[in-house]
């Protein structure tokens, strides 16, 4: 795998663990498996390489079609807040959300920082 398609995964696998990381919590519940996500968080947090990990723990590659963070939940949809979008507080990632119209800003949920408007 080249530099740029490894950048572009690892880019990916970050968006996708900060969209559905409350659903991961919420699925982990034996212990190896909350010190797997708790780990992945970890890495996450200091923007290091999280696509193997992840990988371990949801048993497949996340950007493949198995379960994980990247085949979304089911009833969650894209709806999006009239052009209220934001991103990546520091841009580590391409995750946008959206916003609520006169609402609080989306907080990243790796790091718990606001998210930037778009």
């Amino acid at each position: 795998m080249d530099e740029e398609a490894d950048e572009s995964g690892e880019r990916w696998a970050l968006g996708a663990l900060c969209d559905d990381l409350p659903a991961l919590r919420d699925h982990c519940t034996d212990e190896p498996e909350q010190r797997l996500l708790s780990r992945i968080e970890a890495e996450a947090r200091a923007r290091r390489p999280i696509r193997a990990l992840l990988a371990d723990l949801i048993g497949g590659d996340p950007s493949g079609t198995t379960r994980g963070p990247g085949s979304g939940l089911p009833g969650g949809g894209p709806g999006r807040a009239d052009e209220e979008v934001f991103g990546c507080p520091d841009g580590a990632c391409d995750r946008t959300a959206p916003g609520v119209p006169a609402g609080p800003f989306p907080r990243c949920g790796i790091t718990g920082l606001l998210m930037a408007p778009r």
